[in-house]
């Protein structure tokens, strides 16, 4: 056994005061200074080393120990000592010592505030809002959320976002306040990883309003689907811990990348949460886009905070009446639906079915103030109103999908649902392994696919592709191996090599593309595209809508569903005669008379200006009149 001596005890009792911290250190510097200050005292009293005036009392105790601690902290008063060498001699020893002490002091201090400002930078104190929204993690996203969260609640006093994130402090902050641009929304950023308990301690969860948990993103490279999952489920895991098991009292929002984790999702948080499951989302409105040119405008309208949203209301004074005669009754908003007392949704109902006490109407509408009965134009002008077409049913169509991305699957399976029986569809992409996949299925119900291997930024590629015989071209993202800007680069030279072809052959082409960052939009209008489906941004802006009204999220899905009613484009002349001046009172009756909901208008003329909205018009004023053309569209919720 070996000894161990005092000058190890002393120096392990040391190093463990230090270890303890600056309360520490400084309580050992008190200890010290007073130390010296009390001994030099008892030298000077007990050695008669004190300079006494003729005729006056020798200082007592007290009064050295004064004199000692003015030497320690000053050590300017060494200056004026008068006495004997050897008092001089002490009082410079207690001067040097206080030297010593007050910087040792000083770098404890500058090394404990030095720590503090880091903790802060850091962002590891304690949140103290109330009824605020918390987003749990840091991806492109989060920049669009905060958008909207500041659009919808910029007639909030005192709203606040708490992101936490396993980013550095200071990066947030500088990215939201590049993308916020003023707006009014308090922001408050912290770092630290939403798995820990602890960090996710200090965002102060018992007194949120929501709770938004974002799916994290690969660097750079999209992130599997089952691992990004994985990370999604601990966080919410976490929040229950946190909340003692219950979620009750704060909405939760969270987002999936597959299908199967819902169940489990569901098992953690409730039937209340709203569980966005995105990959299946997106390839319904890339699906649904593609096949309507102007379809994703509408969706942008309508979930976007800027111009209208959906509102759920009560309106008891509808009771007793028709939906087809509430369809006529606003002027400002546009009835769709009705959610009724036990939390049935009817997107819509019955054009005859009857209003009942407890029904709330679900419209669209510029703020929840807007949803009123405040009819005043002069009913439908029937002699503008269209004959019904006749219903052929649906007919056969060609579509050509370039670009094997890894949403290909779904994007298949949605068209399927919506193509008549023999379609066919041709696939261009560089995945071999894909195309050999996907040709061998023969799940398909009513259409044929067709593979082929190749690069589509390459113009040999296109020029060999049948572009003249297709119906629709989706140009959907390749992100194997590549970062969301080269992702978006390919696309852009997709779409220029295609708007060349089809410009030298004089053709008209349907192209509906797919954009990862909305930055990249505004470089892709020069390839003048007839739609876009920014995926990001609209999983976002849906987010932010369910995140603010949870009902929303039923009625989005039934919208994006096949299933049911939907969103169409379809030609002004199956309502209104072509050249005739209309409003829309007008337009809604002849909607309603084939079963419909019409919910707006796109004009030809400013399609492609995407500062007339490309010339999307969602709940116009009904008393407006409008000079529709041939080329022009009416937005109707129909069930095909």
């Amino acid at each position: 056994m070996q000894n161990i001596t005092l000058n190890q005890k002393l120096r392990y009792r040391f190093d463990e005061l230090m270890a303890r911290g600056p309360s520490a250190q400084i309580a050992m510097l008190g200890l010290l200074s007073l130390a010296l200050i009390v001994l030099t005292a008892c030298i000077v009293l007990f050695a008669g080393l004190a300079t006494v005036e003729e005729g006056a009392e020798p200082p007592g105790f007290g009064a050295l120990v004064w004199q000692s601690l003015m030497h320690t902290m000053d050590a300017g008063t060494l200056g004026g000592d008068a006495g004997t060498w050897a008092f001089r001699f002490v009082m410079l020893f207690i001067t040097l010592g206080g030297i010593f002490v007050l910087s040792a002091l000083i770098g404890i201090l500058n090394g404990a505030i030095e720590g503090l400002l880091e903790t802060l930078r850091k962002g590891k104190s304690f949140v103290v809002e109330t009824r605020h929204t918390i987003i749990l993690g840091f991806t492109p996203k989060v920049q669009t959320l905060l958008t909207e969260l500041a659009e919808a609640n910029g007639n909030v006093r005192g709203a606040s976002v708490v992101v936490l994130a396993d980013r550095d402090k200071v990066e947030m902050d500088d990215e939201i306040d590049k993308h916020l641009e003023g707006r009014r929304l308090k922001v408050v950023t912290r770092s630290g990883s939403p798995l820990t308990l602890e960090d996710l301690a200090i965002t102060n969860l018992d007194d949120a309003k929501t709770i938004i948990v974002v799916a994290p993103e690969g660097d750079g490279e999209p992130m599997d689907p089952a691992l990004a999952d994985t990370i999604v489920l601990k966080t919410l895991l976490a929040v229950a811990k946190l909340r003692q098991g219950k979620l009750r009292g704060a909405h939760v929002v969270a987002e999936l990348q597959d299908e199967r984790t819902l169940q489990v999702a569901r098992l953690v948080v409730g039937e209340e949460a709203a569980l966005i499951v995105t990959p299946p989302l997106v390839s319904r409105l890339l699906v649904q886009t593609g096949r309507q040119s102007g379809l994703s405008a509408v969706y942008t309208e309508l979930l976007d905070f800027g111009g209208c949203e959906i509102y759920i209301k009560a309106e008891g004074k509808l009771a007793g009446r028709t939906f087809r005669e509430g369809l006529g009754g606003y002027e400002d908003s546009i009835l769709m639906g009705v959610l009724t007392a036990d939390g049935q949704l009817h997107l819509p109902p019955p054009l005859d079915r009857l209003f009942v006490a407890g029904d709330q109407v679900i419209a669209i509408s510029l703020d929840d103030d807007t949803v009123v009965l405040n009819a005043r134009g002069r009913g439908a002008d029937a002699a503008l109103i269209a004959p019904a077409p006749a219903n052929l049913g649906p007919k056969v169509e060609r579509t050509l999908v370039l670009g094997a991305s890894q949403r290909l699957d779904r994007v298949l399976h949605e068209l399927d649902a919506y193509v008549a029986e023999g379609s066919e569809t041709l696939i261009v992409g560089e995945d071999e392994r894909t195309a050999e996949r996907l040709s061998a299925k023969t799940t398909y119900v009513h259409m044929r696919v067709v593979c082929q291997t190749g690069d589509i930024t390459d113009r040999a590629v296109l020029d060999a592709l049948p572009i003249a015989g297709v119906d629709h071209v989706l140009v959907l993202s390749e992100t194997e191996g590549r970062t969301q800007e080269l992702a978006d680069a390919r696309t852009l030279i997709t779409l220029l090599h295609l708007r060349d072809i089809a410009r030298k052959a004089g053709l008209k082409v349907a192209v509906t593309t797919e954009m990862l960052d909305i930055r990249n939009q505004v470089l892709a209008s020069v390839a003048e595209p007839d739609d876009f489906i920014v995926s990001n941004r609209l999983v976002s802006l849906l987010m932010a809508q369910v995140a603010e009204n949870p009902h929303l999220v039923r009625i989005f899905e039934g919208l994006f569903s096949p299933e049911g009613h939907e969103i169409y484009l379809k030609p002004v002349t199956n309502y209104i005669l072509a050249g005739q001046e209309a409003d829309f009172y007008t337009v809604t009756e002849a909607a309603a008379r084939q079963g419909q909901v019409a919910l707006g208008y796109r004009l030809a003329g400013p399609a492609k200006d995407a500062e007339a909205g490309y010339g999307v018009v969602v709940n116009p004023k009904k008393s407006a009149r409008v000079r529709f053309g041939a080329d022009d569209r009416i937005i109707v919720l129909a069930e095909s």
